[in-house]
């Protein structure tokens, strides 16, 4: 699988670093939460397609790779003394998923 490393459209404020500095156990939870819920939701779209085999086997290879960014954070986490603790609810989630697609077919809703 080809990799793109993707540019962002605007510089960082370089004020962005002292707020992350204080913020920084924060930071390092919401992120691996983050690479978690990417495995997670890859796992969970082979489970609900697996006759699609082009989507297997590309989101396979997304597991592994999510999957080992979550224990790399997490070990960053344990190095510098926090735990993970239990996720937060995210308001910005919660309103994604209020426009999921419901109803009509299964491939209408994967797309």
């Amino acid at each position: 699988m080809e990799k793109t490393t993707l540019r962002l459209e605007l510089p960082s404020d370089p004020r962005w670093i002292n707020i992350a500095e204080k913020n920084i156990e924060h930071i390092l939870v919401d992120h691996a939460f983050c690479e978690q819920k990417a495995a997670s939701s890859c796992i969970s779209l082979i489970i609900q397609y697996p006759e699609k085999t082009a989507l297997v086997d590309r989101l396979s290879p997304v597991v592994t790779e999510e999957w080992s960014h979550f224990e790399r954070v997490i070990a960053l986490l344990r190095k510098r003394g926090y735990e993970l603790g239990y996720p937060r609810k995210d308001e910005y989630v919660s309103e994604l998923m209020n426009v999921l697609k419901k109803g009509g077919s299964r491939d209408q809703q994967l797309v």
